[in-house]
């Protein structure tokens, strides 16, 4: 049975972050092939190309060349081999968590008994559709314009899924066999895949429950933008010591997207939840925008 989408998701992030989100209404999506995850969507393709060694000859052909062969874009987009090839497909995910109080997301903030990070609680319908509307999601995005959804981590769910869309197109395949509707059938297929991969995680990060939102794009819209920091959503952040390309859109409608905040575990509880109060108020959120903390466990 498929679980209802959560209304409400939640994306962790440190004392400056929220600030900085609060202040700008900017949110960053970062470029898929640096997250957390170094199997991010070759994870699935992984898993593709295995489930096609037992699949019917005809269709199993077709699709081994669509995604496997040297000229195939999915492989280009998941070799990171070069930046210059103005085809080669880009995703930037904003990642998000259907966890409102996760003590494995709070210690990725945590670095001491004062220190706590936050989450922001956002109305996943309001934030889509603000991205949705977005000029700039218009001008660099293929489609379809915005993916969201639940990451799936245990191998048998992932499994599941992947063998009930093969079926599914297994089928289609054989019932009809016009060249035309074919070629509709195999583009279908791309976008189903490419959803997929951009959902599967490697179940050692299952703690996290993450909500993703990804705007697909390619990197001929991608450096069409201007080259300015100043100007451009298309930046790079240090991580870790690594340059991390990542987009900057301004989609936050103060009051809509927002709901809330949640501060983590700290020892002055209270004052955490007074300064986001007095922050909040600042930046013009309206006082349904509420703060709440999450007691200090040990």
């Amino acid at each position: 049975m498929t679980r209802p989408f959560p209304e409400t998701i939640y994306h962790y992030t440190s004392a400056s972050g929220l600030r900085g989100i609060l202040s700008s209404g900017i949110l960053y999506f970062t470029d898929s092939q640096f997250l957390n995850d170094r199997s991010e969507r070759k994870n699935f393709y992984q898993m593709l190309a295995d489930r096609l060694n037992g699949w019917e000859p005809d269709l199993k052909e077709v699709l081994t060349h669509r995604y496997f062969s040297k000229q195939s874009p999915v492989r280009r987009s998941l070799a990171m081999e070069n930046p210059a090839d103005e085809q080669a497909s880009r995703y930037f995910v904003l990642s998000c968590s259907q966890e409102k109080d996760s003590l494995p997301m709070w210690n990725y903030y945590t670095r001491g008994a004062r220190a706590a990070g936050y989450n922001i609680h956002f109305s996943a319908r309001a934030l889509v559709e603000q991205l949705q509307a977005h000029p700039l999601i218009q001008t660099i995005n293929c489609q379809p314009r915005i993916l969201c959804g639940r990451v799936l981590y245990q191998m048998e769910e992932k499994e599941q899924s992947l063998e009930g869309l093969l079926q599914e197109i297994s089928q289609k395949w054989r019932q009809e066999k016009s060249g035309q509707y074919r070629r509709q059938l195999l583009t279908q297929a791309d976008q189903a895949f490419e959803k997929m991969s951009l959902f599967y995680k490697d179940q050692a990060f299952a703690h996290e429950k993450e909500i993703r939102i990804v705007i697909p794009s390619d990197n001929r819209r991608i450096h069409s933008l201007p080259a300015s920091d100043n100007e451009s959503p298309y930046r790079f952040r240090e991580v870790r010591g690594a340059q991390v390309p990542y987009l900057a859109l301004d989609v936050l409608e103060k009051g809509r997207a927002i709901i809330g905040v949640t501060a983590g575990p700290a020892l002055d509880a209270e004052m955490a939840v007074k300064g986001v109060e007095y922050m909040l108020y600042y930046y013009g959120f309206p006082q349904t925008c509420k703060v709440s903390a999450v007691p200090l466990r040990y």
